[in-house]
């Protein structure tokens, strides 16, 4: 996809639009609606890559022992809580969007995070270990290499 903001923004106000008027863009436009959901994707993609470094951080600490696997489940959850209030604020924030520059090299980058965030609820339903995680983890910072 390519990111064309004029038309992100004309599908953002079209959907608030619905949404003060107690209608939905997807009953009412599905194509449209869809469209949308692109741009959100690009977006949430976005606002974790312009986080990187610091995910990149906490989980080479993590791999190389500097910190024990309590102390990263709490860094990178709060790393990615505060990366998905950012991504549900600027969604629906028109002045926002219109400063907003989508870098493309971002395309992709949340979907890794989020793989990774899934992983403290894997653990949790006893379905791997915190080593098995942290191999998984290894293997996500090479997988990202192109994003750094």
């Amino acid at each position: 996809m390519t990111y064309n903001k004029i038309r992100h923004l004309e599908l953002l106000r079209r959907f608030l639009d619905f949404k003060n008027q107690g209608k939905d863009l997807y009953t009412e436009n599905r194509d449209e609606y869809m469209e949308l959901q692109e741009y959100r994707c690009a977006l949430y993609h976005h606002i974790f890559w312009t986080r990187r470094k610091e995910f990149v951080l906490c989980m080479k600490t993590y791999v190389h022992d500097s910190i024990d696997f309590e102390q990263f489940e709490i860094a990178f959850s709060r790393l990615w809580r505060d990366s998905m209030k950012e991504d549900k604020a600027l969604q629906i924030d028109l002045k926002g969007l219109k400063n907003f520059e989508l870098d493309p090299k971002s395309d992709g980058f949340g979907s890794f995070i989020t793989a990774v965030f899934r992983q403290f609820e894997v653990l949790e339903d006893e379905e791997c270990t915190e080593q098995e995680v942290k191999d998984y983890v290894r293997n996500i910072l090479q997988e990202i290499q192109p994003y750094l």
